[in-house]
């Protein structure tokens, strides 16, 4: 019991941490005109690291996708874009890790860097083609720009991945460990962080409106 609410509790923080840091690290990479695709892309590794080190199970990680694109369904005006390169990494990932799954706890962390790796590169070219090919954005048709966003931002993506993987194995592992050892109070206090961390992406997402 004990382990499946840890699970569940987890999944909604680490998913709605997700959803809130798209929208405010986003923006703000933005406003710095800082590359916004390798600092999310990375962030929304460790998120799903995390998640997949406690549910090692087919579809969780696209799961958590789902809840973390669902915050953008708030926003205005509404790109189809975003949501869609939410869940596209969700995926890539999910295969990723659903090929290997028989063993990947007990696998080293340079072979789980490399099922990141390898999500993340799959997650730039298709989402580079979905949107040039299928939503049809003008954006994507400047000649060279499907190529710079694979090569060059999926690259460094792919670079950021590697740390964050190892060090999103790492809290995963002390978190589930501690976890058999906390008090009602420290229950108390994850369960809140977890409702906090929804209330304030979905407060992020109205209050970002324009």
């Amino acid at each position: 019991m004990k382990l499946k609410h840890l699970i569940l509790v987890s999944f909604i923080l680490f998913g709605s941490l997700w959803g809130l840091s798209e929208i405010w690290v986003g923006e703000a990479a933005l406003m710095k005109g800082l590359p916004r695709a390798p600092i999310l892309t990375a962030l929304a590794v460790f998120f799903l690291i995390l998640t997949r080190r406690l549910w090692d199970v087919p579809g969780s990680s696209f799961a958590l996708s789902i809840l973390a694109a669902s915050f953008k369904f708030l926003q205005h005006p509404f790109w189809g874009c975003k949501i869609a390169a939410v869940l596209i990494l969700g995926a890539t990932f999910d295969i990723a890790w659903s090929l290997f799954r028989e063993k990947a706890l007990e696998r080293p962390a340079a072979r789980s860097a490399v099922r990141s790796v390898l999500a993340t590169y799959a997650a730039f070219t298709l989402f580079a083609h979905f949107a040039r090919y299928v939503l049809q954005y003008p954006y994507w048709a400047v000649p060279g720009r499907m190529m710079e966003y694979q090569l060059i931002e999926g690259s460094i993506a792919a670079a950021l991945a590697i740390p964050v993987t190892v060090a999103g194995l790492a809290l995963a592992r002390r978190v589930s460990v501690a976890a058999d050892g906390w008090s009602g109070a420290t229950w108390l206090a994850y369960r809140i962080a977890a409702v906090g961390s929804g209330i304030a992406g979905a407060a992020t997402a109205l209050a970002l409106r324009y």
